[in-house]
């Protein structure tokens, strides 16, 4: 009798475990019905995603087997599945441009982009041992293509004597919605902008699409603004301090350039006498720094400044202090007007 009560337990326990199962089973098996219909529908997304990849990697892939071709020096249409490569100089670099249109597989019901896409790529040359005299003729043709480009600038404001301004949007025509050029004859410029609440309580920093000056004497710009292109050309000094950045500079100041404080640019700073960059100042990459000109030019970064690219006085000397960072990029950095192989160093769809 005991023993069959011992079975009988036995038996329940069974009953209880299997029980305690099938929950459990049940689960799993919901959880793979759902994973199955999931992979059901995952091959149309998936199928575009691929369609996707695979179309900007060749048209990567045609952009830059045109620029190889370029650089190789083959005659245009050597490769006659290859699309044109349209060249520029670009500060002190040169840019080329190159359009691929969309494969086949391009259509806008699936998802795709169409029509044709644009590759942007940035071109320095080698770096190598030159001379001072060679660097001085290539800045001198910097300085010459930056005061030509500045002064054929479409609607070129011609001023005399010292001017200044203290606010976008003035009656003056200083606007953040246009490109403007300005000539000043015998006087000094000074953008004296965002200083005092002249934007309003809350301070936002403005943004001026293009600003562009040829000036006979100083140049002065300081306060909280930000210039998508800003070219100055000045036969004095420039100083840049405050708040003030740009996605792109171009600055030739004869008698010295000096940029500090927050101030935080990318682009080209040229001088025949001295450079300063100083005070927490940043000189993004890509950057080319060039004093020369006059025995005893001098490069000084300091204070905590940030240097991002080519610091360089080829007849004087660069002095750095201990808490400036210098991220040197020579070997692709130099400008298109010295004799060396170009390197492309940079490169973005447009």
């Amino acid at each position: 009798m005991m023993v069959q009560e011992n079975q009988f337990q036995k038996s329940l326990v069974q009953i209880s475990a299997r029980g305690n199962a099938l929950p459990l089973v049940l689960s799993i098996l919901l959880v793979l019905s759902i994973l199955a219909t999931a992979m059901l529908r995952l091959p149309g997304p998936l199928r575009r995603t691929v369609l996707l990849v695979a179309n900007e990697t060749q048209e990567m892939f045609l952009a830059e087997s045109a620029v190889l071709a370029k650089l190789e020096d083959l005659p245009e249409g050597y490769f006659a599945e290859l699309p044109a490569v349209e060249s520029r100089v670009f500060g002190p670099w040169t840019e080329w441009r190159v359009g691929v249109m969309s494969g086949g597989s391009c259509h806008e019901s699936n998802g795709m982009r169409c029509g044709s896409h644009e590759f942007r790529f940035l071109l320095g040359n080698e770096f190598g041992r030159f001379s001072t005299s060679e660097w001085a003729s290539c800045t001198a043709l910097l300085e010459r293509n930056l005061q030509v480009r500045i002064l054929q600038t479409d609607g070129l404001w011609n001023l005399s004597g010292n001017r200044r301004f203290f606010q976008l949007d003035s009656s003056d025509g200083l606007s953040v919605d246009r490109t403007m050029a300005l000539n000043v004859r015998a006087g000094d410029l000074t953008l004296d902008l965002g200083g005092g609440g002249s934007f309003g309580e809350n301070r936002n920093e403005p943004k001026v699409k293009s600003f562009a000056a040829n000036v006979e004497g100083d140049v002065k710009i300081r306060g909280n603004v930000r210039f998508g292109t800003l070219r100055i050309y000045a036969t004095g000094t420039v100083v840049v301090q405050g708040n003030v950045s740009a996605d792109f500079v171009e600055i030739f100041g004869l008698a010295g350039v000096t940029v500090s404080q927050s101030v935080s640019l990318a682009g080209v700073l040229l001088s025949k006498q001295n450079i300063q960059i100083a005070d927490r100042a940043q000189m993004k990459f890509p950057s080319v720094a060039i004093a020369v000109g006059y025995h005893g030019n001098n490069l000084a970064l300091r204070g905590k400044s940030v240097f991002e690219g080519l610091a360089i006085a080829p007849s004087g000397q660069v002095e750095r202090d201990s808490s400036v960072v210098l991220l040197e990029s020579s070997k692709s950095l130099l400008p298109y007007c010295m004799d060396s192989r170009k390197v492309v160093f940079e490169r973005n769809r447009l």
